[in-house]
């Protein structure tokens, strides 16, 4: 029987950037848009950046809880966000 790796879901269609490489970037002290932009490439796709907000709503998170959401989709938008 094969092991099987959970993936890390992916945030970032266009640039095929994970929720684990997002999340990394930010524990590294990503804070900002820009940051997770020059250190991932997620959020610069062709699509016009429809991950930012799932991304911004990533990054508040960990910022106020000191730990990330394991579903930063379903975050609701009235968190103080």
């Amino acid at each position: 029987m094969k092991n099987k790796k959970n993936k890390s879901p992916i945030i970032c269609l266009c640039n095929f950037i994970t929720q684990e490489t997002i999340e990394k970037a930010i524990s590294e002290g990503a804070d900002s848009l820009s940051d997770i932009y020059d250190k991932t490439t997620a959020g610069t796709g062709p699509c016009g950046g429809s991950c930012r907000p799932t991304i911004i709503k990533m990054i508040k998170y960990y910022l106020e809880n000191k730990r990330f959401h394991p579903n930063p989709k379903a975050v609701k938008k009235n968190r103080r966000f």
